[in-house]
């Protein structure tokens, strides 16, 4: 009886991954398929695959540009996060003092708060000091909209750090900064790879806060410009339109194949004491 559960567990585990994968397998099959052969039948596999979609996507859609760009932005958010969240996190869980845990709920709250609350507050903020519609805007944007998460999760892990290393280091001579940088933050790399993978995901894919601060005219990211070409009433080539996914969802998933055993480390860090 046991096994006949367990199988029947697994068949509906297997159905659910099925349903999951299907639209990735779906892109990445038409999209070395012409668009006639998509017309005809969108499930079916191509009769002559080949790269012309994905040639037509870098020299004629130019996505090769809003990639770059997308891919500097990670990177700016990821380090602003690692060099903010870390040293806050460590603050607020070695203070000796209650605002240690006032800051965290504070930090806390922050999760608490959608982003169609602030929108509308971000943007005429963002209007006031003259900087709307810029990647500098999005930078801050992202990074007070990832603190809240990276600062819970460093400081669920520094609660299960030993102080005795930190007053061995005070003996040796070293002061708090060095403290933390050099003896600290090594030990926090599981909760490195969760940011680094968790915030380089959401900020790759993200297309509705990237849309709302950066308006449809002005951001050339990566995700924008494919919904700029996907958007265009005269143009509807979903042939081209697949490969773009293809292409884009990429260096997320070789990033997450990569991190993947350190970011399920990461995410249950500080779980047990």
């Amino acid at each position: 009886m046991r096994r006949m559960r367990f199988g029947l567990l697994e068949g509906v585990m297997l159905a659910l991954g099925l349903i999951f994968i299907a639209p990735t397998l779906l892109a990445a099959l038409n999209s070395v398929k012409s668009l006639p052969e998509i017309a005809q039948s969108p499930v079916a596999l191509p009769k002559h695959p080949n790269l012309n979609n994905y040639a037509y996507l870098f020299q004629q859609a130019n996505i090769g540009r809003p990639m770059l760009n997308s891919f500097l932005m990670t990177v700016a958010v990821i380090l602003g996060l690692l060099l903010l969240a870390p040293p806050a996190a460590f603050s607020i869980t070695r203070r000796l003092t209650s605002t240690g845990p006032l800051l965290r709920g504070l930090f806390i709250a922050g999760l608490a708060i959608p982003f169609q609350v602030l929108m509308v507050p971000l943007l005429q903020e963002f209007r006031w000091l003259g900087i709307q519609f810029t990647y500098f805007a999005l930078w801050l944007h992202y990074i007070s909209w990832g603190l809240p998460l990276c600062v819970f999760i460093y400081s669920a892990f520094l609660d299960g750090v030993p102080r005795s290393l930190e007053e061995a280091a005070v003996i040796d001579g070293c002061g708090p900064i060095r403290t933390f940088w050099k003896i600290i933050f090594p030990i926090l790399r599981p909760c490195t790879a969760t940011v680094v993978v968790f915030w380089g995901l959401w900020i790759w894919n993200d297309f509705m806060q990237a849309f709302v601060m950066m308006g449809a005219s002005h951001g050339d990211l990566a995700f924008l410009q494919l919904w700029k070409f996907l958007s265009d009433k005269y143009v509807k080539n979903w042939n081209v339109i697949f490969a773009g996914v293809v292409v884009l969802s990429m260096p997320v998933t070789i990033l997450y194949v990569l991190m993947q055993s350190r970011f399920e480390k990461g995410l249950t860090a500080g779980s047990v004491k």
